[in-house]
């Protein structure tokens, strides 16, 4: 069994919100593997990674009965060859992207490494300062603050291989403001029933600088155990609580949001011409 939709991106952008929500709608089958970045590294060994198409199909099992089944790969949208890989293994799958402003994506990114000790740098400025040579040594895309953000030239990759009406993209700023409008987007766009209404009430994956680590990760680590037992709804809620209430947003240097901003900006102004969405805010100095 193969799933229908897939969740394809962009990191730091409310995937993990989204997989949520629709885990709780009962015509909808998410894989319990969030992330098996089976397009992106098909063949390949790599931790956390599923690779193989049998072990693929097999997160799909038992899934016959939902009317839509999915799961959310947050690299998709951003790796070359998934779309090709897609295209040929299920070409008539729902695709759903949801865009958020790419420099809060590269600062939430930044600080979520941080957060889980693989990102070396102990600041952004510095981070950003070793993308390029990152690059050129094939380094993880997790670790490429900007490159993830290029929008425009990920979206037309996938433009040039699905019929329009097999892609839905939503902005995390929807998200934030009216979240049962957008999951009643994602469920007439699945064709499953629009009514239903998630438990959207705690943020999930948020990213921050824990204010006593020690504390934080003890929580989490607990909470990991626990919630394997829960109904989706109490996981949620739990998870939801430890980050809101132990994590804090991390302060950026107000030069460097502008030089993200200007970094940006060409590629925005692609991006929104792409996907019929006025995407100017992004372009605005919040500070």
């Amino acid at each position: 069994m193969l799933p229908n939709f897939l969740i394809i991106g962009a990191p730091r952008s409310g995937t993990t919100h989204l997989y949520r929500g629709l885990r709780q709608h009962p015509q909808v089958f998410m894989s319990d593997v969030k992330e098996p970045m089976f397009f992106a590294y098909e063949g390949e060994t790599r931790p956390g990674v599923i690779g193989e198409r049998a072990a693929y199909e097999a997160l799909f099992a038992g899934s016959e009965r939902f009317v839509a089944r999915g799961e959310a790969s947050t690299l998709y949208l951003y790796h070359h060859d998934a779309p090709r890989r897609i295209r040929e293994l299920i070409p008539d799958a729902r695709l759903i992207a949801i865009l958020r402003n790419p420099v809060d994506r590269a600062i939430s990114q930044y600080t979520f490494q941080r957060f889980l000790k693989v990102e070396p740098l102990d600041t952004l400025e510095a981070a950003l300062a070793a993308e390029e040579e990152r690059r050129n040594n094939h380094a993880p895309p997790f670790s490429l603050y900007r490159d993830v953000g290029l929008y425009s030239q990920q979206i037309a990759r996938y433009l040039a291989l699905f019929p329009r009406h097999q892609l839905l993209f939503l902005l995390q700023d929807d998200l934030e403001q009216d979240p049962h409008a957008v999951f009643r987007t994602i469920f007439q766009f699945l064709d499953v029933d629009p009514t239903f209404y998630p438990d959207l009430r705690h943020k999930t994956n948020a990213s921050g600088i824990p204010q006593h680590e020690t504390v934080f990760r003890l929580i989490k680590s607990a909470g990991r155990t626990v919630k394997r037992f829960l109904p989706e709804r109490l996981a949620t809620h739990l998870s939801g609580s430890a980050h809101e209430t132990w994590l804090q947003p991390p302060t950026v240097n107000p030069a460097t949001r502008a030089a993200l901003r200007d970094f940006f900006r060409e590629d925005i102004e692609r991006t929104q011409d792409l996907i019929g969405r006025d995407l100017t805010h992004w372009l605005v100095d919040k500070s």
